[in-house]
């Protein structure tokens, strides 16, 4: 941690570099840089917001001068995970999200070259507003947060995970020194956004997940729009058809029926993300607010047969690669499942015949149900939505705030368990039911998803709900989180990513190789200075 002295003289350089509107340090202007969805805490020293290359330089090049560490976020929205948090007291946090400049789109090649704070709405506007034939891999999580952040800490979209799809990479390195990776460091590489690696060592892979510099731009993968888009919905009745489930999508996704991320998530995970949006239109149609409601939104998904587990599927192609998708899925689930195919002209006329007929009661019901799936069916057609914020507010019992924008301001407290695990169906049930045993026995109920990313591995999603105003419950949740992943870890299963809270779960002094990422770190960034403590050896 720097001295109050050289804290104070680093302030004072940034001010000059980049003015005093972008350089907080202040208590009450960085308090909010200090709450977190995870109950935790940091000190922070100031919070910096370049504007462009030349602005991270210099504020780099005046934290190795001063011995300040920098902790740098795209756009914070890192909820569960430690959100704008450093892993460390006493860092100066870099907001990028000023530097929100989308620099291309080509739709030929089906990239997108951006900055930090471009957001996944920002991007999608874009699209839309030039008509261009594109998709992108939105995740689950809300439309403002950042294309490059997501990818810098490997998440998973709906289409797959976000690392497999950066390159070119423009990176400040914490020694001062700016590098292109890729093709990109040639003077008019005309290949730089079509082929990742470039010639030589590929060292795109040392920043996600890496201390080592700040990225300050890259290329973004898009998709070519498809002729048509599916979703299939699958819900079976008993946790026991589970390893049938993932073993059919298995076999499907081997053949190549569908090649997105299948989405298999448990009866919280559903329950929490459609409850609130049906308990919101419950409302809007003359239902009192409270607890009663809530119950009848629950009520309500259990009719339409929302059972142990539930599968969301997107399909892109033809028409007839459709019709061809739909017919295989129904032979390889029918007889243990029940399924459901959703496109837009499904929707749009059930809506319409709905919207005719909503003084019939459970016509009115059928179409709140309708509308409640809809952004999971938007998710699989490559749209983003706040509305699955809602979860994390309905989870934790903070019901007044479903709309609150930013859940690091209110009382609710969550925190993720991500392993990667293998894709096959007893492998998974074993998980599962070793995970709600775990969660039961610190009190908590596990919300849980399945993400099949390929043929072998699925990624796990296993969130805990907290209230963050009782401190015995908020305790009990990071012992709760410290022992799952641990359990994860000794059953061979090491998460793909942690919260600033458990890095020691997955560092290791004695691993030969964490001790080649130290020596990395020494020659990229000599000081320190660039998030001390994350994914690296302190």
């Amino acid at each position: 941690m720097a001295t109050t002295s050289s804290l104070q003289n680093a302030i004072d350089s940034w001010k000059r570099v980049l003015g005093d509107l972008s350089v907080l340090h202040e208590d009450d202007e960085i308090s909010t840089y200090s709450q977190s969805t995870c109950g935790s805490s940091r000190s922070v020293g100031a919070v910096l917001f370049p504007e462009s290359l030349s602005a991270v330089q210099q504020l780099v090049a005046v934290a190795n001068e001063y011995a300040v560490p920098l902790y740098p976020i795209s756009c914070g929205k890192q909820w569960g995970m430690g959100s704008r948090l450093p892993v460390s007291d006493g860092a100066a946090i870099v907001d990028l999200s000023r530097m929100n400049r989308i620099i291309e789109v080509n739709a030929r090649y089906h990239y997108a070259v951006v900055e930090p704070g471009v957001t996944q709405q920002q991007l999608l506007d874009h699209i839309q507003e030039h008509d261009l034939p594109l998709m992108l891999n939105v995740t689950g999580s809300t439309s403002d947060t950042s294309l490059i952040g997501n990818a810098m800490d490997r998440g998973v979209g709906y289409f797959d995970s976000r690392a497999h799809g950066i390159s070119n990479m423009e990176v400040v390195l914490g020694n001062g020194d700016t590098i292109q990776t890729g093709f990109g460091h040639y003077p008019n590489a005309q290949t730089k956004n079509l082929y990742h690696h470039g010639v030589g060592p590929s060292l795109d892979g040392l920043f996600p997940q890496g201390n080592y510099g700040i990225v300050t731009s890259a290329c973004i993968d898009l998709m070519p729009r498809p002729d048509d888009h599916m979703a299939a919905i699958i819900k079976i009745d008993d946790e026991a058809k589970l390893p049938l489930l993932i073993d059919a999508l298995v076999s499907l996704r081997s053949r190549g029926i569908f090649t997105t991320v299948a989405h298999v998530g448990n009866r919280e995970r559903s329950y929490i993300t459609l409850a609130p949006l049906l308990y919101e239109q419950l409302v809007e149609s003359g239902a009192p607010p409270g607890e009663a409601t809530r119950n009848r939104a629950v009520e309500m998904l259990e009719d339409g047969g929302f059972g142990p587990w539930s599968a969301a599927i997107g399909i892109l192609g033809t028409k007839e690669q459709l019709k061809m998708a739909k017919r295989e899925i129904k032979r390889a689930v029918g007889r243990f499942a029940k399924t459901m195919f959703l496109t837009d002209s499904l929707i749009a006329n059930a809506k319409a015949i709905a919207e005719k007929l909503t003084f019939i009661p459970f016509v009115r019901e059928q179409l709140m149900k309708l509308r409640a799936v809809e952004p999971v069916y938007g998710f699989t057609a490559g749209q983003a939505t706040d509305q699955s914020l809602k979860a994390v507010y309905w989870a934790a019992g903070d019901f007044d705030r479903l709309n609150e924008p930013n859940p690091d301001h209110s009382d609710s407290g969550v925190m993720f368990c991500l392993p990667i695990l293998p894709a096959c169906g007893a492998d998974i049930l074993h998980v599962v039911q070793d995970t709600h045993d775990t969660f039961a026995r610190h009190g908590f109920e596990a919300a849980i998803t399945v993400n099949l990313m390929n043929a072998k591995c699925m990624e796990g999603v296993v969130s805990l709900a907290f209230d963050r105003r009782n401190a015995e419950q908020a305790e009990q949740a990071q012992k709760c989180i410290h022992e799952m992943e641990s359990r994860y870890m000794e059953q061979g299963y090491p998460p793909y990513r942690v919260g600033i809270n458990s890095m020691h779960h997955v560092v290791s002094e004695e691993d030969p190789f964490w001790i080649t990422a130290r020596r990395i770190k020494q020659a990229l960034d000599p000081n320190g200075i660039i998030a001390p403590g994350r994914y690296n050896l302190s």
